[in-house]
């Protein structure tokens, strides 16, 4: 029962910790800026502080400095971003929450690969991109797609996007809406709004952006075969 109880005062403590250390740092920061997470820096007396749209600040654990910039990791004779490094970490646990069936997915038969793809129907690159979706699955890509309506949650883009998730065959409407063709209106309880804000705080502004499963984000479009090689090379 002690043991039961001091688990549970630890973990009191350690909330109230976390809160305490967040309004602080919130005090040295611009007014307003939102925190997404806060945790220790692999930068010793540093926390590493994500901030609005998947924006990386670190801070000093006396409070005194706040870096801000692109910060290099060298080890083993290797270059590498830390920033991507905790972007990628965000990204994947904001990926998490976005359960299974809230994605219109086209899956490979001999499946090596699961993406991530947030789409938008009238983006001429998300368009290309669905034109050789047989190519990305020939090659055991499955490509899941999100919900990110360029023009916002007021456009027509929107609410066809919406009629698309709420439709009796999602596939077939998204498809259609791709190829520039209309669909019947629809609403439902849907995903859209939800997708598009979890892709805006991860830091999307455009069409296609691909999300790998380590977390690593791509801007754009990318043909079968580049991506392929993407994947294959980690």
């Amino acid at each position: 029962m002690k043991r039961i109880v001091l688990i549970l005062f630890l973990l009191c403590f350690q909330s109230i910790s976390d809160e305490k250390l967040e309004s602080k740092i919130s005090k040295i920061l611009p007014s307003g800026l939102p925190i997404n997470l806060i945790e220790e820096s692999q930068i010793p007396e540093f926390y590493v502080v994500n901030v609005a749209n998947n924006q990386i600040l670190y801070v000093s654990k006396d409070l005194k400095f706040v870096l801000a910039g692109e910060v290099v990791e060298l080890a083993d004779g290797e270059v590498s971003s830390l920033n991507d490094k905790y972007e990628s970490k965000f990204i994947k646990s904001v990926i998490s929450s976005i359960k299974p069936d809230e994605s219109i997915d086209f899956v490979a038969k001999n499946e090596r690969f699961k993406l991530k793809v947030f789409t938008d129907i009238s983006c001429s690159y998300c368009r290309l991109l669905h034109s050789e979706i047989n190519q990305y699955l020939s090659k055991g890509i499955t490509i899941n797609y999100l919900a990110f309506p360029r023009d916002g949650l007021e456009s027509k883009v929107y609410q066809d996007m919406v009629s698309a998730w709420c439709s009796l065959n999602p596939k077939d409407s998204l498809e259609k809406l791709k190829k520039g063709e209309e669909i019947n209106g629809k609403d439902c309880n849907n995903p859209v709004k939800e997708h598009f804000r979890k892709g805006s705080l991860i830091g999307i502004t455009g069409t296609p952006t691909i999300i790998l499963e380590d977390g690593r984000k791509f801007s754009g479009y990318i043909p079968a075969d580049e991506l392929l090689k993407i994947l294959e090379n980690g």
